[in-house]
């Protein structure tokens, strides 16, 4: 009887255990709501507009740093966010090449990107979004 008692006892912990870690991977992979999707199309769509490269590059890292936000990683650097965020993303090397474009651009002084660094950058920003289930494409 004895036995019976702890047997079920174990179980029940275990069973406690496991609903815990899921509820905790549930937070961590919320979901965007249609509302904030919608803001993140239209910040995209602003950002694709503005004429300076190195704007618009570190504009999409600011966007990507929200929706990371919004998505329930809470790290305080977007470097940091993309370490515990890295299995979500198709390209992750992409994206980290996009990120690092950034820095340089906070970093270089008069470090000046072209367009096709700047549209390269860009897709792998739009991709890190379609992996994060916003849908860029119009």
């Amino acid at each position: 009887m004895e036995n019976n008692l702890l047997f079920f006892i174990e179980i029940f912990l275990l069973l406690f255990i496991v609903v815990f870690f899921l509820v905790i991977w549930k937070i961590k992979r919320r979901k965007l709501s249609a509302s904030v999707v919608v803001k993140i199309v239209q910040d995209f769509y602003r950002i694709q507009s503005i004429p300076q490269n190195n704007l618009k590059i570190l504009e999409a890292d600011k966007l990507l740093d929200f929706v990371l936000k919004k998505s329930g990683y809470t790290q305080p650097s977007l470097g940091e966010k993309l370490k515990k965020a890295g299995s979500r993303f198709s390209d992750l090397s992409g994206l980290w090449g996009a990120h690092k474009l950034r820095n340089r651009i906070a970093h270089e002084v008069n470090f000046q990107l072209n367009n096709k660094e700047t549209n390269l950058a860009l897709r792998q920003f739009a991709r890190a979004f379609e992996d994060l289930g916003v849908n860029i494409q119009k």
